[in-house]
């Protein structure tokens, strides 16, 4: 056999075989935030998640809000989603993917139920509602669960602040998975820009503290961080670095932070969960086990 064709085999069995060894049961999703500008980063945070894509197998991509900017969309028909969305992730290694995502403040500067009733169009986005839980599947026994937040009504103390934390109490409350993972767009810990969320730490916190939630995801900061406060049972991951770049800095409890663009892979086995960091070329740059 030819050698560079040989070469070229082993290489595409690659991921496959790295599973194998790792074991083929691990669950991996790729976190983004703050993505939606078409814009030159965001193209190249998208090519990066591709080439991670090719490398190793991955179950979805969690969105955790502002989605499609300055302005949300207006409509299940806008035609943002084809340029800002559908055109942007056509990628060979990321076009089959499903998308998971919760609102971030700038999608509901037009209409956030448009985004809702996208995904009757496209049923790779999966946003059945302003919250809502699914939960998935590791090792075939070991199951996470999932619960996405639209944390602009809980920031801004609308009416729907009360109804949304009581339905999160009695989401977890109820759950019987093994890895819980709350999602939202804000930051409940933060050393970027937005820094810690008050209203966040009042209000969202203790209840992930009492149902022992193991992560928060967010964005607002268009940073990566990777943060370990002593005092949550929770790690809070801000992959907020979609489409845009604000500096950053490592806090007491960071793990890791960076800026120019980039998101995170979260591996999830039956015995732990890992954060991988990736910055915009789809290098990795960090793994913690969390």
């Amino acid at each position: 056999m030819n050698r560079r064709l040989f070469l070229q085999g082993l290489l595409a069995l690659y991921p496959a075989l790295r599973s194998v060894a790792q074991g083929t049961a691990a669950k991996r999703y790729i976190v983004l935030g703050d993505w939606g500008t078409g814009g030159a980063l965001q193209r190249s945070v998208a090519a990066g998640m591709n080439a991670v894509a090719g490398e190793m197998a991955i179950a979805g991509i969690i969105s955790v809000g502002d989605n499609i900017y300055p302005n949300g969309v207006v409509s299940a028909d806008d035609p943002q989603w084809t340029s800002k969305f559908e055109k942007i992730y056509a990628l060979p290694n990321l076009s089959a993917l499903p998308w998971h995502a919760v609102l971030g403040n700038h999608d509901h500067r037009s209409d956030p139920d448009a985004q809702i009733a996208y995904g009757q169009r496209n049923p790779r986005w999966n946003m059945p509602a302003r919250w809502y839980s699914w939960k998935d599947s590791v090792e075939g026994v070991t199951n996470v669960r999932f619960v996405g937040l639209d944390t602009q009504p809980i920031m801004q103390g609308s009416p729907y602040r009360h109804e949304q934390l009581t339905w999160l109490e009695e989401t977890l409350m109820s759950a019987k998975e093994q890895w819980k993972v709350v999602i939202g767009h804000h930051p409940i810990r933060s050393y970027g820009h937005y820094g810690d969320q008050d209203v966040m730490l009042r209000h969202v916190k203790p209840i992930l503290d009492r149902y022992h939630v193991q992560l928060y995801l967010c964005g607002h900061d268009h940073d990566v961080q990777i943060i370990r406060d002593p005092s949550d049972t929770f790690s809070c991951i801000v992959s907020g670095g979609g489409a845009g770049a604000r500096a950053t800095k490592k806090g007491a409890n960071s793990l890791y932070a960076g800026t120019s663009g980039g998101f995170v892979v979260l591996e999830f086995t039956g015995s732990e969960i890992s954060a991988m960091a990736y910055d915009a070329k789809g290098h990795r740059v960090t793994q913690i086990r969390l």
